[in-house]
């Protein structure tokens, strides 16, 4: 028998090595849905209609969790990923502007020429390659040496003209704008394997230790575009049925029956000089009996019938002889009588195939190999299309289908890689928010595009695609208990009805801050401008004007010093304005219904420790449920009424509705003890106390225990 003292000490000891093990073997699941409300989770769940979130809650902590200010989706990841607020990451919008000249850009990403290849000296080097294999050729052969130098000579000359004629000296690069350094980045650097997989604002992929990453919302597709489809009609007096300001190519079929020549336009030439687009040769046959077609494109020969969709296809965009882009994507038949309805998925990068350079993944083999072993995926950030079904090209199934298609392969990927023996794991799913766009309006029967029939079929979307989540977290809530890891569940932010949309500068005109030209022609503002260098403030008179609005929600003062025709003084006379704006942009009234549009106006240094004042907003609006700043508002877009009802497919969202409102969620399947309100920059210091990691910096949220 031991004697007390020694028992003591032995179960001290094995409890000592007990949680020594525990920390050395925990593992953290990081699993993250795009746009998932915290009031409709909660309703769900107590509905019993979520069981896997129910019983995560129960057996852990579940609370709403409050976004980033403003609530948009670059924004929000872009805190969970640093754990510092927009004003030090640099993300606070999709758009910022050039104080310059006043011009909308993208916020989280800059493009940038990078050489190609050596550059400049691509058709030298060329050539002196083609000169000393073929010199060396000469060596054994004393006698035709000099013969055989003066062909080498000749084929130099021929490489040097031919790399000068077929290789650029450039090709288009990416700078990731985002600042801080990602906790995943930090994990490794401390020796913990990780794998981060579709977590927005993460492209182009860099390399960190240890380490696998695939990027998530930012990756483009071919054209360069966050997500361009393609309409191909022989419909003559085909008109959309509805517009929210994002562009889809239409091809005009010449005719509706036997053999159709037309074409898909691809990337935009950044290589050579002509011509602007590559394009390719796209053949349609229709068969004689009208029920099916022939597809011919790239080499390829695919027969369909209506309501088919094609499995994937290759796209090969030839630059010249030398270089080719190499994408896939997938056709859908919608019909063939009486005109034929073709609609192409935007066209995602080969990931079998990627152009030198642009890193999706790290390392830059991943990519490749996760097609290899899974089979083809979308590498486009934007993966789930809603443009089409917005702008009248596609039907709610249709969208429904793709949605489907995209998930099956994400979720295929994901529960391998919960299988896997990594310390970090981190996913994204961006589906909820996708569904929660271009459904809202099904569930809300005040929305002016309600739609009762449509509604009977398709109200519950959104629940159906809070129960594809639930099972998403089953499968994380299996791996964590058999890993003994621990599980985060979250969203970015939450939802609200989109039922009307403020237009910033019109409110700006009509009160006197911001003075117009007369008899200047304004075109309505799209997205493609941005891409395209399209006019923007054209009928703006910058020497009388003091405010204006740009981007989804935000304010700025014209200031003296800083806009490029700045009136207003900086100091007292911007801040008096700035008071001025928060008190009366409240004020007003929708006066059809006597509620206030604006719920509040928030100054940059209220929600913001740190920040560059000459790049970040002056003021955040922030709108009550039911409203949103408009689409025309954000490119800088001056419409004639100051309210506008909200027709559109595009009938959920968040992007400047207060964050207060459009609360996310947050699970932990360990209870918290503390009452804090979770905040979405937290998850950074409680992914690294968990795994027993320093932060590198001071953080703008806490480890929530």
């Amino acid at each position: 028998m031991c004697p007390p003292a020694i028992r003591l000490f032995s179960t001290a000891l094995l409890l000592s090595l007990t949680l020594s093990l525990s920390a050395a073997q925990q593992k953290v699941i990081v699993l993250g849905f795009d746009g998932v409300d915290a009031r409709y989770t909660q309703k769900w769940m107590d509905e019993g209609k979520l069981p896997n979130m129910a019983r995560l809650r129960a057996n852990g902590t579940f609370r709403p969790l409050l976004p980033t200010t403003p609530a948009q989706t670059p924004v929000s990841w872009s805190t969970f990923s640093t754990g510092i607020d927009p004003g030090r990451t640099g993300i606070f919008d999709f758009l910022r502007r050039d104080p310059k000249n006043y011009l909308p850009v993208f916020a989280a990403f800059d493009e940038t020429k990078e050489p190609f290849l050596l550059g400049a000296k691509n058709p030298m080097a060329a050539a002196a390659l083609v000169f000393v294999l073929l010199a060396m050729l000469a060596i054994p052969f004393r006698r035709a040496r000099a013969a055989v130098l003066v062909v080498a000579i000749i084929a130099a000359a021929g490489a040097f003209i031919g790399a000068k004629r077929y290789l650029p000296e450039t090709r288009p690069g990416v700078i990731n704008r985002r600042q801080g350094i990602p906790f995943w980045e930090v994990a490794a650097s401390a020796g913990r394997k990780t794998m981060v997989v579709h977590v927005p604002v993460t492209f182009p992929a860099t390399d960190f230790h240890d380490g696998y990453l695939l990027s998530g919302l930012g990756v483009p597709d071919v054209s360069g575009r966050v997500g361009k489809p393609f309409y191909f009609t022989s419909e003559l007096d085909f008109h959309r049925s509805g517009s929210n300001e994002f562009s889809i190519e239409v091809v005009q079929l010449i005719d509706n029956k036997g053999v159709i020549p037309t074409e898909i336009q691809g990337p935009p030439n950044k290589l050579f000089k002509e011509p602007p687009y590559i394009k390719i040769p796209m053949t349609i046959t229709v068969a004689q009996d009208r029920q099916s077609i022939t597809i011919e494109e790239s080499g390829q020969k695919l027969t369909m019938k209506p309501g088919d969709w094609s499995g994937w296809t290759d796209f090969v965009f030839p630059f010249n002889p030398l270089i080719k882009l190499r994408g896939v994507s997938r056709f859908h038949l919608i019909s063939i009588a009486p005109e034929i309805k073709l609609y192409l998925s935007p066209i995602n990068f080969d990931p079998r195939n990627l152009p030198p350079g642009f890193r999706i993944s790290t390392p830059a083999k991943w990519a490749p190999e996760l097609a290899g072993k899974y089979g083809l995926y979308k590498t486009l950030g934007w993966q789930i299309d809603t443009w089409a079904i917005s702008e009248g090209f596609a039907d709610e199934q249709m969208f429904w289908d793709d949605m489907n298609f995209t998930v099956a392969q994400n979720r295929k990927m994901f529960d391998s890689f919960l299988a896997g023996d990594k310390d970090l794991m981190v996913q994204c799913f961006e589906f909820p928010d996708r569904v929660g766009h271009v459904f809202w309006r099904l569930m809300d029967p005040q929305h002016p595009a309600y739609d009762a029939a449509l509604a009977a079929k398709w109200s519950d979307a959104l629940l159906r695609a809070y129960q594809l989540m639930d099972g998403i977290v089953g499968d994380a809530m299996a791996a964590a208990e058999k890993h003994n890891a621990t599980l985060i569940v979250l969203s970015d932010h939450g939802f609200a009805s989109f039922r009307k949309s403020v237009n910033y500068d019109t409110w700006l005109v009509m009160n006197g801050y911001m003075v117009l030209k007369s008899g200047v022609q304004v075109k309505e503002r799209n997205v493609e401008m941005l891409f395209d260098q399209g006019q923007f403030w054209e009928n703006v008179d910058w020497s009388k004007t003091r405010a204006y609005a740009m981007g989804l929600g935000e304010l700025y003062i014209n200031t003296k010093g800083r806009e490029a025709q700045g009136i207003v003084n900086p100091g007292p006379e911007a801040e008096a304005l700035k008071k001025e704006l928060k008190e009366r942009l409240v004020q007003f009234t929708d006066p059809e219904t006597g509620e206030h549009p604006v719920r509040r106006v928030i100054a940059r240094e209220e929600v913001y420790k740190q920040f560059d004042p000459n790049m970040i907003p002056d003021l955040f609006v922030t709108n009550n449920d039911g409203y949103r700043v408009s689409w025309q508002t954000s490119l800088g877009g001056i419409p004639k009424n100051l309210l506008e009802p909200n027709k559109q497919v595009w009938s959920g969202d968040h992007c400047s509705v207060d964050p207060e409102i459009v609360k996310g969620i947050f699970f932990m399947n360990k209870k918290l003890t503390t009452d804090r309100a979770p905040y979405i920059a937290d998850v950074y210091p409680t992914v690294l106390g968990t795994l027993g990691v320093k932060p590198p910096y001071e953080l703008d949220g806490v480890e929530l225990k």
